[in-house]
């Protein structure tokens, strides 16, 4: 017996006779044979795979394998049938496009098979598909695909029964979400505070009435009030805003027909929640006013972390989208077997709920929304969070959050979904929950997880950088205790020499901003690659954290002489200017530079799997010495351990000169327990005003630089600066200067 949510073709998979999968090749049904994948245990003298039997290719055959769908004909079926609907599902997402389509065009059809022994990834059995194109009289076998991700989860063993709902139903649904809103949670102890305005949404009287909708201030209401707050991303249409001009007519009404779709959704979910108020960024702001703009920006902590519900457009490609489920992915895929095999072979049997391990980040965590920077911070402010997928709703409590893929949804009540580590959050959301009573350092790590995961974002306007991540600064000084006035443009005044060491990995980097937002220095001048696989890189966590008993530990080289940092509006607002100045070793050096553009050896396409915008170039580059020899890329000596800068920008403005001067500024140093010397140095270059820089990049310096050191750990045996020009005073000891970086 199958689900009724299932086509004929699927239940079929689970009913009639099975045998041994070497039947296929030893009676010539299959051939193998220039098959991009199959499976070990499918085709050999001992298989462990079985596949159903049923008529063959011809008529009057009797000895040939049960056929699925042709993939034509399985994408129209994903309409009906659950299981279809997920089979599709996972072709799509693990399937390369050119190969997939590749395999439509030759309407390949799929033969299944079952691995009927329980492991713990994948259940009771495991599912695969043999793609085979029909032949004369044999199945011509294309590519094997073995359902990975799919789960069979044995619905009469422990809770299974209780975690799994046997259908998909919103009434319930609601219900049960209205209960886990009610239910209590550990929060942030944070001083109570309502946005300055929100939405009054007053449902109608009359069933199938629109609400009536305006803004009012919160002056009058009571600091418990509940509210909604949404999650959305603006996208190409621009929705509806509060401008200046019309603040006071939303003020006595905004007509539901003119708020966008995806708004009218969620107002109608926070009205069935029995909520009727909500925040939604773009009717909240006064959008044309900068003043307004910046104030609600610094208060953004406050306006997630304090909402009773966050709800998320998870699958709103903009405000014209809406919010509807359609897509047959919400409804449960259970079967009862009645297979059998004839080879000695048990078969599972019992009730099982086939379910895609991975749904959760395939549906919420990689969706467009989730890769956008405002996201960030109201995802992980957020104490409860509804997701509005396409496929169904599925809620989130930060508090119970201890890994990253842990959800419910409308046919499950709670399970630790896999998460695809490119789209793994590098902290589980509920950790900054649970910081509880710990002091500065040891809460370093959380802070530097938090920023990783943040640069691996993309902004419409990178101008907002730095403000997109005032909401969780502004939190996290709060829950580490940090004194006030210790914010520098992205960076904590108690740990600056450790986070200068920021890096961008790989040279894959846009342009630099066009517009100053923040010192070179902090990390929010810098553009990585969107792509969420962990490019940055901020202070090395603990340069000492991993090192051997007997190891040395690094010293800090040098001293900080001033820190300072001109903001508009609070600690945490737009940044209009800031400075370092620094005393220690500072060292005049070369960079080598060699653009490499591969671009012309790949497709638009191939490239475009490496970088946004399929450009896939990079600066290759060696740091030395002025009185050593210039290495010549094409002979540098690759076993040898040379230094070589990791550069902030891809395409650096100077990059025609191919050799220019920089400045090592050394912040941290020691000697390794192979007697080697190293350090960790910012690569400078002059600034406009005496004893100025700016920062260009970051870099280890290895033996071919440091090694005059060791002898006495001396900077004084490197060339001393010639000129005035170049630093502000200079130090008592030989080689140490103050200087600047702005």
């Amino acid at each position: 017996m199958s689900s009724p949510t299932l086509c004929s073709l699927c239940s079929g998979i689970f009913q009639g006779q099975y045998a041994l999968s070497n039947v296929l090749t030893e009676h010539g049904l299959l051939e193998l044979e220039g098959a991009a994948f199959v499976p070990s245990g499918f085709a050999t003298d001992e298989p462990e795979w079985v596949v159903r039997m049923d008529k063959g290719p011809k008529s009057g055959q009797h000895q040939a394998p049960y056929l699925h769908y042709a993939l034509e004909d399985l994408v129209e079926s994903t309409n009906s049938c659950a299981l279809c609907a997920m089979i599709w599902e996972r072709l799509h997402r693990d399937i390369h496009p050119l190969t997939l389509s590749g395999m439509r065009e030759e309407n390949l059809v799929g033969i299944p098979a079952i691995l009927p022994k329980e492991t713990m990834f994948f259940g009771a059995f495991t599912l695969g598909l043999c793609y085979v194109k029909v032949k004369n009289d044999k199945f011509v076998a294309r590519v094997f695909h073995m359902f990975r991700v799919f789960k069979a989860i044995n619905m009469e063993e422990g809770t299974n029964a209780n975690a799994w709902k046997s259908k998909f139903d919103r009434a319930e649904t609601l219900t049960n979400i209205k209960s886990w809103l009610e239910s209590p949670s550990s929060g942030l102890s944070l001083s109570p505070r309502l946005p300055t305005r929100l939405l009054q949404c007053q449902p109608s009287t009359t069933a199938g009435q629109d609400p009536t909708v305006k803004l009012i201030n919160t002056k009058e209401l009571s600091l418990s009030t509940r509210y909604a707050a949404l999650s959305h991303r603006w996208g190409e249409v621009q929705p509806l805003m509060l401008l200046r001009r019309l603040e006071d007519a939303f003020n006595h009404e905004i007509p539901f027909t003119s708020i966008p779709p995806t708004f009218q959704d969620a107002i109608r979910l926070t009205n069935a929640l029995g909520i009727q108020y909500m925040w939604i960024d773009s009717l909240c702001i006064i959008q044309d006013s900068k003043e307004d703009w910046e104030a609600e920006a610094a208060h953004m902590a406050s306006v997630y972390s304090q909402a009773y519900v966050t709800i998320s457009a998870t699958a709103a490609k903009d405000s014209s989208a809406g919010l509807k489920q359609d897509s047959m992915l919400k409804h449960p895929c259970e079967v009862v077997p009645t297979w059998t095999c004839s080879d000695n072979v048990e078969m599972p049997s019992g009730r099982f709920r086939l379910i895609d391990r991975s749904a959760f980040c395939d549906r919420v965590l990689s969706q467009p929304l989730f890769r956008r920077g405002w996201v960030f911070q109201e995802w992980i402010l957020s104490p409860k969070t509804i997701h509005v997928a396409r496929d169904q709703l599925w809620w989130t409590s930060a508090s119970n959050m201890k890994t990253e893929g842990f959800a419910f949804n409308e046919t499950c009540n709670g399970y630790s979904f896999d998460v695809n580590q490119e789209f793994a959050h590098t902290m589980p959301l509920g950790t900054l929950y649970s910081m509880g009573e710990q002091n500065f350092e040891s809460l370093r790590p959380v802070w530097h997880l938090l920023l990783q995961d943040y640069m691996s974002r993309s902004f419409t306007f990178e101008s907002d950088r730095l403000i997109a991540f005032a909401g969780i600064a502004s939190l996290y000084r709060a829950l580490a205790r940090v004194p006030p006035d210790s914010y520098l443009a992205g960076i904590w005044r108690q740990s600056l020499l450790r986070d200068l060491l920021w890096t961008v990995r790989d040279g894959r980097k846009v342009s630099p901003p066009q517009h100053y937002r923040v010192p070179s220095w902090s990390w929010a001048s810098a553009e990585p690659t969107h792509t969420g696989t962990g490019k940055f890189g901020i202070g090395n966590i603990n340069l000492n954290a991993d090192l051997e008993e007997d190891e040395e530990s690094w010293t800090p080289a040098a001293t900080v002489l001033d820190a300072s940092v001109t903001t508009r509006g609070p600690e945490f607002g737009f940044v209009s200017g800031g400075h370092l100045i620094l005393q220690g070793p500072l060292i005049n050096a070369r960079l080598s530079l060699e653009f490499i553009d591969l671009s012309d050896r790949f497709t638009p396409q191939q490239a475009a799997e490496f970088l946004p915008g399929g450009t896939l170039r990079y600066v290759q580059n060696l740091v030395f010495l002025p009185t050593s020899s210039r290495v010549d890329m094409d002979e540098a000596d690759l076993e040898r351990a040379e230094t070589k800068a990791q550069l902030d920008d891809i395409e650096p403005p100077f990059l025609s000169e191919k050799e220019i001067t920089i400045y090592l500024a050394v912040l941290h140093c020691r000697v390794d327990m192979e007697g080697g010397a190293e350090s960790h140095a910012l690569v400078l270059v002059r600034g406009l005003e005496k004893g100025e820089y700016r920062r260009i990049g970051y870099v280890q310096l290895q033996e071919d630089v440091m090694g005059s050191w060791i002898q006495n750990r001396d900077f004084g045996v490197f060339d001393a600066l010639e000129s005035e020009d170049e630093y502000l005073i200079r130090g008592e000891k030989a080689g140490y200067y103050a200087y600047r970086i702005v």
